[in-house]
């Protein structure tokens, strides 16, 4: 593992573009030179540290939230683009964001979603579910999202209706990725999907992934890769048949976020300070 950027605390969130990485860090948003680690710009965004932020971002904008505050940053110079309060305790908090060239999409806990649009940023409700949706994704002209009551819910992005609904157990569907029409999909009962998304049914499954929740965090080569943070583990499955080809064990902590490029993993955890690089191909 090798220690690409040295900051003074946990990274909560990060994005990777072609030549740096954006991040939070204590109360700051950070722009990283990604090949010498040399901090370019820095900002102060929050009043106090926090460790529940998520982010996410597109080539202009980078999208963050925290509880149930979400706020709109400009890439290049964090430049404050807006700021809502879109619940007001922990019954209506943010739980995942998704966003495609028009809209944003924010799931609210207990089975809402608020869309925001991103030119007029007119924010609309909808009741979607009767269940928590931690992970959302987009696709084409709909929204994939998983409950915590364990379904994958297939909506119309004009509507925010369900079309499709797909029961995958009875646990949490913490985590999705997209790979051309297929869904890969982890749920919090150990069990590691693989879901065509031309059928919106399953295609192959494998339980005991991970003794503990992991995510799944990309496609590396002809191989998906997962990483439970609790386990300490970061896995490399054949794409097609789920069959493990790899396993790396490296020292992390609880939750955290992962991102693959060529050869290489560049991860954080509650355990690291900064951010680091995992070499795949050895």
């Amino acid at each position: 593992m090798k220690h690409i950027a040295n900051l003074d605390g946990i990274v909560t969130g990060f994005n990777v573009t072609e030549e740096y990485i954006d991040c939070m860090c204590g109360k700051e948003l950070l722009k990283i030179d990604k090949y010498s680690g040399d901090i370019i710009h820095r900002k102060v965004i929050f009043d106090k540290e926090g460790l529940s932020r998520k982010l996410i971002a597109d080539d202009e904008q980078i999208f963050i939230y925290d509880f149930c505050m979400f706020y709109i940053f400009s890439q290049q110079d964090y430049e404050l683009l807006g700021k809502w309060k879109l619940g007001s305790d922990l019954s209506s908090d943010i739980c995942g964001l998704a966003v495609d060239q028009d809209t944003i999409y924010c799931s609210i806990r207990n089975g809402k979603i608020i869309t925001v649009d991103r030119q007029s940023h007119l924010i609309k409700e909808f009741i979607v579910a009767d269940s928590s949706m931690w992970s959302i994704n987009t696709y084409d002209k709909y929204l994939v999202c998983g409950t915590v009551d364990g379904k994958l819910l297939l909506l119309d992005k004009s509507t925010l209706s369900i079309e499709r609904t797909l029961v995958l157990g009875k646990k949490n569907i913490g985590s999705l990725y997209i790979d051309g029409e297929t869904l890969y999909a982890a749920s919090h009962d150990g069990k590691l999907y693989k879901i065509s998304m031309m059928n919106f049914d399953i295609d192959t499954s494998i339980k005991n992934a991970h003794k503990k929740m992991f995510d799944c965090v990309g496609i590396y080569k002809d191989m998906m890769a997962t990483v439970s943070y609790p386990c300490s583990e970061i896995a490399l499955w054949d794409k097609n048949t789920l069959e493990k080809k790899k396993e790396i064990n490296t020292p992390l902590k609880l939750s955290g976020r992962a991102y693959i490029e060529d050869d290489f993993m560049y991860i954080s955890s509650r355990n690291l300070t900064g951010i680091d690089m995992i070499i795949l191909n050895v």
